[in-house]
């Protein structure tokens, strides 16, 4: 495993562990959803790149992705030429959201 990879995983770990502690939702899984909005910030994914990246089922993730565009978090655009595959962005909301997880993280910092 390369070095980037390790310190995308470690980070992603940290993230979760305090978006768990200043966040009490009903989602289990907060590690997963920094992990996506994290990604998703910097680009547009489809599912399977971010399964990939993520080392994730497709089904498990699809399940993820549908409870965040049911939240308002992101949404699915499909791609032209393709109806089957849908490219992953963030929404306003989504952005917002991830504004929040890094103003939390600078508090752990201080």
């Amino acid at each position: 495993m390369d070095d980037i990879r390790i310190d995308f995983l470690f980070t992603l770990y940290f993230i979760g562990r305090r978006v768990k502690g200043h966040y009490k939702e009903a989602n289990k899984d907060l590690m997963l959803s920094a992990a996506i909005l994290h990604l998703l910030q910097k680009q547009e994914y489809t599912l399977s790149q971010l399964a990939k990246i993520l080392y994730s089922k497709l089904s498990s993730l699809s399940e993820k992705i549908t409870a965040m565009e049911s939240d308002g978090l992101i949404k699915k655009v499909s791609k032209e030429g393709d109806e089957r595959e849908h490219c992953i962005s963030l929404t306003p909301i989504g952005k917002k959201k991830v504004e929040k997880m890094l103003e939390v993280m600078k508090l752990c910092d201080e």
